[in-house]
């Protein structure tokens, strides 16, 4: 396990500002855009980066003032950083020279490893000759055969044709699984995230916006920033008219929302927390704690001035003649088709109602609707997908 705590550090004008992640045998991603930090929080927990305050534990051991070569981390850089001159065995086995240990010692892990990777008919190739996916699995191999405690993996499928890549991830999950070790995974893409991880830390400008569960993070942002950075255009303004245990109805300049009160959730995960202690579940109440921690907490009173947001996954087209889902009816809007743009398998589609709607969804249902553009629609807002926060200043 990994604590990271009010980590800081300044390279020239970047400052990366009071970050503090708990990492346990988890997959977890530290998502952001380019520029955002992601790298350089890399390099200060392997050590290549003198932090300016905080503290990095590994397995409750103070790991802050280190040199990198006594961290045990293994790190996977963008690049993949393998020696040109060496062949595809030396590279996997430069870590192990590098610290003089004997072949002997780690000869079945080697073994193990470079079955699991599937690439011991490449040891006499040099990586000029490898593909991006052979280098990949080169540079896992010597990262793992170090025996490390934690390993890193900083844009990992960057060189990876668009094409091969899905395939690429769920056989990273399969491998990876097989190590047993936590995984601190750098990415910028969102799907690529959503199918590998199972924490996420949003980071944006150096500071670490959102964080928690996978589903939580990519489904309920927190603040404006994070919804715009997951893709969300969908985003208003409005004012608390009233609160609930089970609503909050928000008025907007043009029209009323009705959201789930994710307040009320807080507290019921809070009382499953309770119900862990009483049972003696330390395990199950460390957990809830956990889930609690990283919910959206905040409370909101009448009268106030918001923001939110509604992912375009969760509008949904209301189809005539057919009763209309609970979670839906207090959300029904009517609109105009504006525009269509149509992915490889899902359409995007802009509706003109009392406010311009971004609706996504698989393109079967384009044609299953008899969808075009002009055509009148009604569409339902589902109440969990509204994402409610505070002004940013």
């Amino acid at each position: 396990m990994m604590k990271i705590e009010k980590l800081s550090c300044r390279l020239d004008n970047f400052l990366l500002n009071d970050i503090t992640l708990n990492i346990k045998r988890d997959h977890f991603i530290l998502l952001g855009p380019t520029g955002s930090g992601k790298t350089t929080l890399a390099k200060c927990i392997c050590g290549f980066y003198k932090i300016t305050e905080g503290k990095i534990l590994l397995n409750k051991k103070d790991i802050t003032t280190l040199p990198p070569e006594k961290r045990n981390i293994g790190y996977l850089p963008q690049d993949f950083a393998l020696f040109p001159h060496m062949n595809v065995r030396d590279n996997i086995l430069f870590g192990v020279k590098a610290r003089k240990i004997d072949f002997n010692k780690v000869k079945n892990k080697f073994d193990k490893i470079v079955e699991i990777l599937k690439i011991g008919i490449l040891f006499k190739r040099y990586p000029n000759s490898l593909s991006g996916g052979e280098k990949q699995r080169v540079a896992l191999a010597r990262a793992l055969l170090v025996d490390p405690q934690v390993l890193i993996l900083d844009e990992p499928f960057s060189s990876i044709d668009v094409g091969l890549k899905k395939d690429i991830w769920f056989e990273m999950i399969d491998i990876l699984k097989k190590f047993k070790i936590p995984v601190i995974h750098i990415t910028h893409n969102l799907d690529e995230a959503s199918i590998l991880g199972t924490k996420i830390a949003l980071l944006i400008d150096g500071k670490i916006i959102q964080k928690g569960n996978k589903e939580e993070t990519l489904s309920k942002p927190k603040t404006e920033m994070a919804a715009r950075y997951l893709g969300i255009k969908n985003i208003y303004s409005g004012i608390i008219e009233k609160v609930n245990k089970e609503k909050v109805i928000i008025k907007g300049e043009k029209f009323k929302i009705i959201a789930f009160n994710e307040r009320e959730h807080s507290n019921k995960v809070n009382l499953v927390k309770d119900s862990c202690i009483r049972r003696n579940d330390r395990k199950g109440a460390n957990e809830d704690m956990d889930i609690l921690e990283e919910t959206h907490k905040t409370n909101f009173t009448e009268g106030e001035y918001v923001k939110f947001s509604i992912r375009p996954q969760d509008i949904k087209i209301i189809k005539e003649g057919l009763p209309i889902r609970d979670e839906l009816k207090d959300n029904i809007f009517e609109g105009k088709i504006v525009s269509a743009h149509f992915l490889s398998d899902t359409t995007i589609l802009k509706v003109k109602s009392v406010v311009d709607f971004e609706l996504i969804f698989p393109s079967y249902i384009y044609q299953r609707h008899n969808l075009y553009i002009g055509k009148k629609i009604r569409i339902g807002i589902w109440q969990k997908g509204i994402s409610i926060f505070k002004k940013e200043v």
